[in-house]
C-alpha cells in the first residue's frame, strides 16, 4: 500500500508542474517629455515599425552587451596568459552616465552603477604531487569610469580613459592548495590606488564610445542624430505660461551649442521584462514595462529630460519544462 502511495504522490508532482512562455501580442515605446522641469509632452510609437524611437532605444540596450564583451575579451587574455582558462563573466547593474562640460571644447564623462564578475579555471599538479582543480571568481563592485572627448569631434583619446573599482576574489578549489594559487584580482589592480590596470580600461572604451557617438555625433541616413530622434523636429510644447516652444526645432539647431554648454545626465534601464516563468502557477500579469533610457539636459538657456520606456503586452503558453524539453507532463 505504502509503494502505492508513494507513487501516486510522484504522478501528482509531476502534473503540477508547468513553465510558462510568454509571447508578445503588441508592444510600444513611449517617450514622456518635460521642459523647465514640467510635463509637455508625450509620444509613441510601436515598436514593430522600428521607428526613431526603437532605434536609439535598441543601441542603448547594446551598451551593456558591448560593455561585457570588451571587459570579457580582455579578462580572456590576462586569464589565458596566467595559464588559466576563461570560463565566463558578467555586467550587472544599470548604468549611470553624466557629462560635463570642461574647457577648451572638451567634455567629461563619468559612468557609475555596474559590476562585473569573472570565473576562471584552474587545474593541475603542484610540485608534481598536488593535483588541483580550482575556480577563481573575481568581481569588480561600485565601477567607475571615467573619460573625456573634444565637444565638436566627439573624439575619445585613450590616454583619458580611466576606471576604478572595488574588487575581491577567491578560489574554490578540490584541494586546499587555493592559497598558492595566482589571485586575478592582483593582476588587475594596483591595490594601493584602486586603479584598473590600462588593459581594462581600453577594454571599456568601446562602451563609452557608443553611449555618447549614438547620443550625440553618430548620425543615421536621414541625417539624425540620436538626441534628434528621441525628440523629434515637429514637437513643440505648450509652457506655463500659455507660450509654446517647439523644442524639437531647437534641439535639432543648436546641437553644437548644448553639447559644450550643457550638463547632461543618462541613466540606461532593461526595459519591459518580458521572461519565461518557471512553476506550476500560470503568471497573473499579460502587461510589462520597464524604462530604457532617461536623458536629461541642463544648459543655460532652457532645461529638458526625456524618458523612453517600453511597454509588452503578453499571452502565456503552458510548457511543461523549458529546460528539459523532453518532460512529459499533463497541462495543469
Amino acid at each position: 500500500m505504502r509503494k502505492i502511495i508513494f507513487l501516486t504522490s510522484i504522478l501528482a508532482t509531476g502534473a503540477a508542474h508547468a513553465d510558462w512562455v510568454p509571447r508578445i501580442e503588441s508592444a510600444s515605446y513611449t517617450a514622456n517629455l518635460t521642459v523647465n522641469g514640467s510635463n509637455a509632452l508625450a509620444y509613441s510609437e510601436d515598436k514593430r515599425l522600428y521607428g526613431p524611437l526603437g532605434g536609439v532605444a535598441r543601441e542603448m540596450q547594446a551598451v551593456p552587451a558591448t560593455l561585457q564583451s570588451g571587459l570579457n575579451a580582455v579578462m580572456s587574455q590576462q586569464i589565458t596568459a596566467n595559464g588559466a582558462r576563461f570560463l565566463d563573466g558578467t555586467l550587472s547593474g544599470n548604468a549611470a552616465i553624466t557629462i560635463r562640460p570642461q574647457s577648451s571644447g572638451v567634455a567629461a564623462l563619468a559612468l557609475t552603477g555596474l559590476s562585473y564578475q569573472v570565473r576562471s579555471g584552474y587545474s593541475g599538479k603542484k610540485w608534481g604531487v598536488f593535483s588541483y582543480d580550482c575556480v577563481n571568481t573575481t568581481t569588480m563592485s561600485n565601477i567607475a569610469i571615467n573619460a573625456q572627448y573634444g565637444t565638436a569631434d566627439g573624439n575619445m583619446p585613450a590616454d583619458q580613459v580611466g576606471m576604478t573599482a572595488n574588487v575581491s576574489s577567491s578560489t574554490d578549489c578540490d584541494s586546499n592548495l587555493s592559497w598558492i594559487l595566482p589571485v586575478l584580482g592582483n593582476l588587475l589592480i594596483k591595490n594601493a590606488e584602486g586603479k584598473i590596470s590600462s588593459a581594462v580600461q581600453d577594454g571599456v572604451k568601446g562602451g563609452l564610445a557608443k553611449i555618447k557617438d549614438v547620443l550625440f555625433f553618430q548620425r543615421d541616413a536621414n541625417w539624425l542624430v540620436g538626441l534628434n530622434r528621441l525628440i523629434p523636429a515637429d514637437k513643440v510644447v505648450q509652457l506655463p505660461d500659455g507660450s509654446s516652444f517647439p523644442i524639437g526645432q531647437y534641439v535639432q539647431n543648436n546641437l553644437g551649442y548644448l553639447l559644450a554648454n550643457s550638463q547632461i545626465s543618462i541613466n540606461l534601464g532593461a526595459g519591459a521584462p518580458v521572461r519565461p516563468v518557471y512553476g506550476m502557477n500560470e503568471p497573473q500579469s499579460d502587461v510589462f514595462s520597464g524604462d530604457i533610457i532617461t536623458l536629461a539636459v541642463s544648459s543655460p538657456a532652457v532645461s529638458f529630460a526625456v524618458q523612453v520606456g517600453e511597454r509588452s503586452n503578453v499571452s502565456w503558453s503552458w510548457k511543461c519544462s523549458i529546460r528539459d524539453p523532453s518532460r512529459v507532463c499533463q497541462i495543469p
